[in-house]
């Protein structure tokens, strides 16, 4: 049935138009088609790991609950592009939002980054834990041989010396009071076959790795295989480790007696011992646990000590001692367990591409609850990179497994970014990234470029990548 005006049934109601859109329906609108072309750009390299419903992630009260230009995906999508961008500013970043904004016909924001670092400080840290936990799934999820093998290390991050972070966190001990910056201590637990930054434990004050580890326990799942150096070889953690159906491949401490003499010989440098638990719980600085938790271990543990001699070119010879709880000598021989442990340094340069490549040697907000955001993204910025060289050693060859390089696959995403924005139509914006994509024998990141190739030319629309 036709509808007819109020006043003037023989009108039709067209005749004298339509009511204007409100404001506040127009910048809802808009706002989604912003999110909308986030998303996509967003999925072009990363659809396989990212969470489904982060498309459709809105708070329906309270904070993030308005229509805003720096919507949660908005400002997520400008925070990880900062965080993956070689200047890593926040007025790069601005502009990225007003470049998009002028794309899609919006209003352009302010160039002041004032609106954009309220949006990331409003952005929730459970959102943040959420999508790192769920990328950390996915990558966990891909198929690999055998037990997950983790490697944990300790390092220490620098921060702005604020009045926030100063009264928080400490400087280092040699440094003279408001001469440095303040430091927040780190433990880092990484999938050993992937490079995958699993879990992170973080602390206000000088505490040591050994105490941190407790805190990492979470992250270990049973049949795990945790690798780690002589300071976290105390008798409590590895009888927690072993409780949770958790493996230990770890240096001894230089404080503990080998008793090799009271142990039973397997192999050639290849012990069964048995270690008895201390007297009392650890006491002074180092300590770790209640007297309560310290009665509750198990009186004995059976481990196995394997001696190594390692000869590296350019180095001095040196003898390892390496203790662990696989003691199968048939299924885990004492060649593996040493070629285990001498894969460790791994864990050094997963740091050092963090720190160099993403430049997370030193943060740059001056808040305490900004700088926990700041390592989240970094989090997820890594293991997003990750996933690109563990999709393209699949694709490609299965041999040149921890042979891509993690700054090339960077420098390539920062490149491409402009020939996919400047394409105008899909099909020009497939031609070019396969040009500009092409590999080069002597390019040891090849197969990482070839598999953002084939993701991006897949895109229906032209999109800017991070």
């Amino acid at each position: 049935m036709a509808a007819h005006t109020k006043f003037f049934p023989a009108f039709h109601r067209h005749l004298f138009g339509r009511p204007p859109v409100g404001k506040a329906r127009l910048l809802e609108r808009k706002a989604r088609e912003a999110d909308q072309l986030c998303l996509t750009q967003l999925h072009t390299l990363f659809a396989e790991v990212l969470p489904p419903w982060l498309s459709c992630y809105k708070a329906s009260q309270g904070t993030n609950s308005r229509h805003r230009i720096y919507t949660p995906l908005v400002t997520f999508w400008a925070f990880l592009s900062q965080t993956l961008d070689a200047d890593g500013s926040c007025r790069r970043a601005v502009t990225r939002v007003q470049t998009l904004c002028s794309a899609l016909g919006l209003e352009l924001p302010d160039e002041d980054t004032g609106a954009y670092c309220t949006a990331r400080a409003r952005l929730p840290m459970k959102l943040l834990l959420r999508i790192h936990s769920h990328i950390t799934e996915r990558l966990g999820a891909l198929p690999h041989e055998g037990r997950r093998v983790l490697v944990m290390d300790g390092t220490s991050i620098r921060m702005p010396d604020s009045k926030a972070n100063a009264a928080l966190y400490m400087q280092a001990p040699q440094q003279k009071p408001g001469c440095g910056f303040p430091l927040m201590p780190v433990l880092g637990l990484f999938d050993l076959s992937s490079g995958t930054w699993i879990g992170a434990v973080k602390s206000i004050g000088r505490a040591h790795d050994a105490l941190l580890a407790w805190r990492m326990l979470r992250h270990l799942r049973k049949g795990d295989i945790l690798i780690a150096d002589r300071a976290f070889g105390s008798y409590a953690f590895i009888a927690a480790c072993k409780a949770r159906g958790v493996d230990v491949v770890m240096r001894l401490h230089q404080g503990r007696d080998p008793q090799v003499e009271k142990g039973k010989r397997v192999g050639d440098n290849d012990w069964h011992v048995t270690w008895s638990r201390p007297l009392k719980a650890p006491q002074g600085r180092y300590r770790a646990m209640h007297k309560a938790l310290h009665d509750a271990l198990p009186t004995t543990l059976d481990l196995r000590l394997v001696k190594v001699r390692t000869a590296s070119p350019g180095f001095r010879t040196q003898e390892l001692q390496i203790v662990t709880t696989l003691r199968d000598t048939h299924a885990h021989s004492a060649a593996q367990i040493a070629a285990w442990y001498q894969q460790r340094w791994q864990v050094e340069l997963y740091f050092d591409d963090i720190k160099t490549s993403l430049h997370m040697h030193a943060f740059r907000c001056k808040s305490p609850h900004m700088v926990v955001r700041e390592l989240l993204m970094h989090m997820i910025a890594h293991n997003l990179v990750r996933h690109l060289m563990m999709s393209a050693e699949t694709m490609r060859d299965l041999h040149a497994r921890g042979t891509l390089s993690f700054k090339g696959t960077m420098d390539r995403l920062d490149q491409w970014q402009w020939a996919i924005w400047s394409a105008p139509t899909a099909s020009r914006q497939g031609k070019g990234v396969r040009r500009c994509c092409k590999p080069s024998p002597m390019t040891r990141c090849r197969h990482a470029l070839d598999a953002v190739s084939r993701a991006c030319a897949k895109t229906a629309r032209t999109n800017t990548l991070l």
